[in-house]
């Protein structure tokens, strides 16, 4: 067998353990995107779900840290078998930067990354819990 040959095989053989190792998409009980009641006024249930997005300082390349949890006001949202966030996304100004899939029990609602923010007026995260839908924040910059 040729080195690209095993190189092909050993990642996709990652690739399967990978993918049988991910939850059962039907746990996936609701994907909509949900609106809160009362904008000014979340409940500890909305707060729970809502991304709450802090913007560090940039490196020596202009790269600022970005983190997301999910969570906001001390109630953070749980991870267990069957109900916790499955995916977060971070957007800046409408466009996509940064995603984290993420395993029940094993991850928590969390996601970091560098973004250039130069001219970026806004960030927005979206948070995707399996049982309660999709909940967004944003901030200006």
């Amino acid at each position: 067998m040729e080195r690209r040959d095993a190189i092909k095989l050993a990642a996709l053989a990652a690739l399967a353990t990978t993918y049988a190792s991910a939850y059962d998409e039907k746990l996936l009980v609701n994907k909509k995107d949900m609106m809160l009641k009362d904008p000014a006024k979340p409940t500890d249930f909305e707060y729970k779900h809502l991304p709450d997005i802090t913007v560090g300082s940039a490196d020596t390349k202009g790269y600022t840290l970005v983190e997301v949890s999910i969570g906001q006001k001390g109630i953070i949202h749980p991870s267990v078998d069957n109900h916790w966030i499955y995916e977060i996304e971070l957007y800046a100004d409408g466009k996509k930067v940064a995603s984290a899939d993420l395993e029940p029990s094993t991850s928590r609602g969390y996601l970091a990354a560098r973004v250039n923010l130069k001219d970026v007026k806004e960030l927005k995260a979206v948070s995707k819990c399996n049982l309660h839908g999709n909940y967004t924040a944003s901030i200006k910059i």
